[in-house]
């Protein structure tokens, strides 16, 4: 009896839920019943009076609420009664409310604080009344959404979040998120706002439904720096500091002299609320690499295993050195892109490539790349997926790919990404 949520989804009442290969946390606010089948097979089964995690996330959550409900009244006609609907005046040159946005959220804090965990209670929070925000996750290491190694955004909606599966699917999965080049994630960054951007503008509910960032564990030195570059590209104006109080007192001294700046320079003032809450213990969960290629046990995905000539795809390996005009052919340019594409021939495919994740490119940035010649085209746009490296037979000179869905790959344009593989 009762109820009770896993990451703010509801465990529906008298009908079983399966979870494997993970650690969650069930909360209750009144009390509830719980039947544990095979608790002798499980690590630990305790149960905590300690709620003020939860609480402070509730809490946040009314706060956010609060400011997508205004968002949404300045971006609707005030005549408009059905609000939360799209309205076919929401372009109207008459209502300049092209500054208006909803909470553009970003979750800061060391690693294993709980912040994937508040990311996904706050959206189902938020679909639970109705909302369409974006998830994004800038945690390459450990990635809720997508492969190791990679950030992804994913539109999130009541339809896809269940007490055993947030159900996404990603808008757009940035490769190379894990790259050892220093330029590269400050790019995606860049690049996966501006898309972030294009998404929202035509959307009014989504606009104002807003964006939920979970940020990497990484908070010192050029992790900071890294912050604040996705502040700015994420035109982020809510950071939840997850239980560190230096970093917490860094943010609010560093918008403060940004507000003193920009009213100096009589610049339009932005607002950035820093908030604290307190931290919770990480939750372990399910590999997404295992969910990319095996799927759920709610969505199964039955892989296929796909042999490709080593002359039929174009491997793409990342560099950030670019040559010198002197050694450049005399018909070329010296690229002033800082990071390059080092194209493998024949003879680099090894077996050391085995189990190795490659990102399939999205076939229009690859159209785009070839008209264009530029690596950022190719390296900077969503791909289409990713496959593993299942055998490479070198006598043969073919490729064997363990692909999530049959059928040929979408391009032959592959991202070689630094050191991701995976084992089954």
């Amino acid at each position: 009896g009762g109820s009770a949520e896993i990451f703010g989804a509801e465990i529906p009442p008298e009908r079983p839920i399966r979870l494997t290969a993970t650690k969650v946390a069930i909360f209750t606010w009144h009390g509830c019943t719980l039947d544990v089948s095979d608790e002798d097979k499980l690590d630990i089964v305790y149960v905590s009076e300690e709620t003020d995690a939860n609480v402070a996330y509730v809490n946040t959550h009314a706060q956010l609420e609060a400011m997508r409900d205004e968002a949404l009244a300045a971006l609707l006609p005030a005549t408009n009664p059905q609000q939360g609907m799209l309205s076919d005046n929401k372009n109207d040159g008459d209502n300049d409310n092209s500054d208006v946005e909803g909470p553009r959220v970003l979750l800061v804090g060391p690693a294993d604080c709980g912040k994937s965990s508040l990311a996904r209670v706050l959206s189902s929070y938020a679909v639970k009344l109705g909302r369409t925000p974006l998830l994004v996750d800038l945690d390459a290491s450990q990635n809720m959404l997508s492969v190791p190694g990679t950030m992804a955004v994913c539109p999130i909606s009541a339809d896809g979040i269940s007490a055993e599966s947030n159900g996404t699917a990603s808008l757009m999965m940035s490769g190379g998120g894990g790259s050892n080049n220093a330029v590269m994630p400050f790019a995606q960054l860049e690049k996966m706002g501006k898309t972030i951007d294009g998404r929202l503008s035509g959307d009014v509910d989504a606009r104002a439904s807003g964006v939920i960032v979970n940020a990497s564990g990484l908070i010192e030195d050029v992790g900071y720096t890294y912050l604040l570059h996705a502040i700015d590209a994420f035109r982020i104006n809510v950071v939840v500091v997850l239980g560190h109080d230096r970093l917490y007192s860094m943010l609010g001294t560093h918008f403060k002299k940004q507000a003193q700046q920009q009213q100096q320079q009589n610049e339009d003032t932005t607002t950035t609320e820093v908030v604290k809450v307190t931290k919770q213990p990480k939750l372990i969960k399910l590999p997404v690499a295992e969910e990319s290629f095996r799927g759920t046990q709610h969505s199964d995905i039955t892989p296929s295993l796909i042999e490709v000539p080593f002359a039929d795809v174009q491997l793409h390996q990342l560099s950030n050195i670019s040559l010198s005009a002197s050694m450049l052919p005399v018909s070329a340019k010296q690229s002033t892109d800082p990071i390059q594409l080092n194209t493998l021939s024949s003879s680099d495919i090894t077996p050391k490539l085995q189990h190795a994740v490659f990102a399939v490119c999205h076939p229009s940035a690859v159209e785009k790349y070839e008209q264009s010649g530029r690596a950022r085209d190719l390296y900077l746009s969503g791909v289409a997926g990713f496959v593993a490296v299942e055998k490479v037979d070198v006598n043969k000179e073919v490729l064997s790919l363990l692909s999530p869905c049959a059928g040929s790959l979408p391009s032959q344009h592959l991202l070689v990404g630094d050191n991701i593989t995976w084992v089954e």
